[in-house]
């Protein structure tokens, strides 16, 4: 029993220290565990053995007993050949026991520096008779062996590596192995070690590891096949919980100094490569292949991009290929961000991975259609990234994208799928930052069609924004049209938009402030183009109906505006234009026409500041004719009394700010607006209006105080007639102060003696009404009133005011 490492017993063998010790425990209690409680009793029962046992080893090193202290540990490492644990347990149990052997190389650490030959301890562990241990103290030997120098590393190297496929147990062989190349990654005859020259080459080091490799791969597959069909899932859990245990050696290979790429593509990537295939099993396939990708440098994949892709297509069925290929291709694409000088100019990457993208297609026919436009998206993606100058391998994709769907035959797609295509037509604005490149793309608008109308403005809405956000100018005709044709989606009416109610939430709202900004994204140093540019916008926004012209319409009409100042400065300097100031005024004049029966009031608006902009050209006739339809569409299209005396008090404030009409067309506007002021329904709407229309006829060099008293004894008049005593007296008020403005502006038909019999009436009334809120107000505003004559008064520069007797007035208004 000393040599083999156990206590013997004569009818249950390894009772005190062997992997059969939990079951009898479990055999001998009658408590009914959960797997979990049964998984956490029998680590539990393992880890107390691996303690005690590695007491009993470190006390028997520290005795200078080593062949008791082999022995213990040989109990210890016994516990790894338990098949009780799940791979997670184990896992446990091993790092326990991995840490524990690390005090027993320690021990052999010293004896090597003592001058102990490494070859009498190599034989002594071999005397274990369980091949598990032997093999865990073989390993713990043989890394002090390889680090004494006693002996070439590469023949250590390869001795362990050999002994370690005694064990052909998948878990117990994968953790040992595992174990070997954790104890020797730092012991390897790679390029600039120690270990290098007597020791071996980067040649012997890669042998090492990749048949360690080759046998880590082939137990990992072998768990697949054993134990019966129900436990399928199960068993794959737990190969996938092992994979970290192969990935391993490939991670090791990456780090060796002398792996250059001349050696990697002649010699590493084929062995492996090579293993991926042969093992013929999916989940093997899939995770080697995605090691390569991750653990490898970048520059080795672009050198030996076709060897990866053509093994692709030689995988099972079953592998996940769309993965494989689009970690690979993010990799790159980053790469390329990173370090766009490191592309090679020789290697035609994107139509490599066109082809074998095709390809896998091709080879895997069952691939969802999810799956082929996620390859699609890694494939744009890459080609934005890598070769942003190549506009044509990014229309490729979206052609390829846009044949394929077209042969489905329909439009009803997943929402995966639709989620996809978005990304497909998303990255290139987001990558270019620039619309003008998006719009040379022939395939956009047409891949666009295969998304719903929500997808579709989702889209449009990102490809304003990215306008806005750049500041993108467009300055071509063709341009804008294939812009427009872009965000059709929020421009032109959808079907269904036509059913649903005309009710205009937040969300459409925005939508269209999107559209109509972009009219301010349309320049030209040439007036004629951008009037072109104009045109082709209104035609675009006249097909969105009532519904959406009411937000586009608007913004159009100020640029148009703007554009006839520029045009008539040219004009004035002799240019010969193809649209001059009146073909901008017409089309400014069709615009808020077709305004008028939706926004009334905007487009009365719009025609009195086209008139003021016409006025400014000195084009009196098209000034006169654009307050006239001002006019019409007040009296056809506004009805509510508040909007009328608004609209009202609107044309008073334009139309003195028109200097050029001659004094008839300027007395026939200004005579019809008072009338309209006289005509509106409620009393106190028509003394206002009527007292504001007074201003128009003392306007400039033309002034008439004649007409401008009779305004205001009108507006007296019409307040007089008022039934509400207390707004009577209000409207009183705020006429005093049109009469004072004249008397000090100078107007010699109004004199003191109005404003005091004015003054007087308003003391009177103000007597009879008692001390409610809205009288308190008509008395602070008549005070205030009386408080500026006071004021004017007693500066010396009172002129008229100063003859005021504002006395008995200032007894009842303050």
């Amino acid at each position: 029993s000393h040599r083999t490492g156990y206590p013997t017993h004569p009818s249950v063998p390894y009772l005190q220290g062997g992997p059969f010790r939990n079951v009898h425990r479990r055999m001998a209690g009658t408590e009914v565990l959960s797997p979990e409680e049964e998984q956490e009793k029998w680590l539990e029962d393992a880890t107390t053995v691996v303690k005690q046992q590695a007491f009993f080893m470190k006390r028997a090193l520290d005795n200078g007993n080593l062949r008791d202290a082999l022995k213990h540990s040989s109990n210890m490492i016994c516990e790894l050949r338990t098949s009780l644990l799940t791979p997670k347990n184990y896992y446990e149990l091993y790092m326990q026991t991995f840490d524990e052997l690390r005090y027993l190389e320690m021990y052999f650490t010293e004896e090597m520096k003592k001058g102990r030959r490494m070859m009498e301890f190599y034989e002594l562990v071999q005397h274990a008779g369980n091949i598990l241990p032997r093999n865990y103290l073989l390993v713990t030997v043989g890394s002090v062996y390889i680090k004494s120098a006693q002996a070439p590393a590469k023949d250590i190297l390869k001795d362990m590596v050999e002994m370690t496929r005694g064990v052909q147990h998948p878990t117990r062989g994968l953790f040992l192995r595992n174990y070997l190349l954790q104890m020797t990654k730092d012991k390897l005859p790679d390029v600039g070690s120690e270990y290098e020259g007597q020791g071996g080459n980067v040649r012997d080091a890669l042998d090492f590891i990749l048949l360690n490799f080759t046998e880590m791969n082939k137990l990992w597959v072998r768990m697949q096949h054993q134990g019966p069909v129900r436990d399928r899932e199960k068993r794959e859990k737990e190969r996938l919980d092992l994979r970290i245990l192969v990935g391993t050696n490939l991670v090791r290979l990456s780090q060796l100094e002398g792996v250059d790429l001349e050696l990697y593509k002649e010699f590493v990537l084929p062995r492996i490569l090579e293993q991926a295939i042969s093992c013929k099993d999916q989940i093997a396939q899939a995770y080697l292949m995605d090691c390569v990708i991750q653990v490898f440098p970048d520059e080795y994949h672009l050198q030996t991009l076709e060897i990866f892709l053509s093994t692709c297509t030689q995988l099972q069925q079953g592998v996940d290929l769309k993965t494989i290929l689009i970690n690979l291709m993010n990799r790159l694409a980053n790469f390329a961000t990173a370090q766009p000088e490191q592309i090679p100019e020789d290697v035609k990457i994107f139509n490599i991975f066109t082809v074998y993208v095709a390809k896998v297609i091709q080879h895997q026919s069952n691939m969802e259609l999810t799956d082929i436009l996620s390859l699609q998206v890694a494939l744009l993606n890459f080609a934005l990234r890598c070769y942003p100058d190549r506009l044509d391998y990014v229309d490729h994709v979206l052609g390829f994208c846009t044949q394929m769907l077209g042969k489905l035959g329909t439009r009803k797609l997943e929402k995966v799928s639709t989620k996809y295509i978005v990304q497909l037509l998303t990255l290139p604005v987001d990558a270019y930052k620039n619309i003008l490149t998006v719009l040379e793309l022939q395939n956009y608008p047409e891949l666009m069609t295969f998304l719903d109308a929500a997808m579709r403005k989702k889209v449009a809405i990102d490809i304003l924004k990215s306008v806005a956000q750049f500041s993108t100018t467009i300055s071509e005709p063709d341009k804008v049209e294939k812009l427009f044709n872009f965000i059709k989606p929020l421009t032109e009416a959808e079907e269904e938009d036509e059913e649903e109610e005309q009710v205009l939430d937040e969300d459409f709202q925005e939508e269209q402030y999107l559209v109509a900004r972009l009219v301010r994204f349309l320049d030209n140093e040439d007036s004629d183009t951008l009037f072109k540019l104009y045109a082709i916008a209104r035609k675009n926004y006249a097909k969105g109906g009532e519904k959406r012209i009411k937000y586009t319409l608007v913004p159009l009409v100020f640029c148009s505006l703007e554009l006839c100042g520029v045009v008539k400065a040219r004009e004035n300097e002799g240019e010969e234009l193809q649209f001059g100031c009146k073909k901008i005024f017409q089309f400014v004049h069709e615009i808020c026409r077709a305004l008028s029966s939706i926004l009334p009031d905007i487009a009365m608006r719009l025609f009195l500041q086209a008139a003021k902009v016409a006025d400014e050209c000195e084009y009196e006739s098209i000034a006169y004719e654009f307050v006239t339809q001002a006019f019409v569409v007040y009296e056809d299209e506004i009805s509510g009394s508040r909007a009328q005396y608004g609209a009202v008090n609107i044309i008073s404030g334009a139309l003195p700010a028109m200097q050029n009409l001659s004094e008839e067309n300027f007395d026939t506007l200004i005579t019809k607006t008072t009338q309209h002021s006289a005509k509106l329904l409620k009393k106190p709407d028509q003394c206002r209006a009527v007292a504001n229309a007074s201003h128009l006829f003392w306007v400039g060099d033309t002034r008439d105080g004649r007409r401008v008293l009779e305004c205001l004894q009108r507006a007296l008049k019409i307040a007089n007639s008022s039934m509400d005593a207390a707004a009577n007296v209000s409207l009183f008020a705020e006429v005093l102060d049109h009469f004072l403005y004249y008397m000090e502006e100078g107007n010699e038909e109004v004199k003191p003696q109005h404003i005091t019999e004015l003054m007087d009436l308003i003391n009177e009334k103000l007597a009879e009404l008692g001390d409610d809120e809205q009288v308190a107000r008509v008395r602070r505003h008549y005070g205030n009133t009386l408080r500026h004559i006071k004021s004017k008064q007693a500066e010396g520069d009172a002129g008229s005011l100063a003859d005021i007797d504002i006395t008995q007035a200032i007894k009842v208004g303050l």
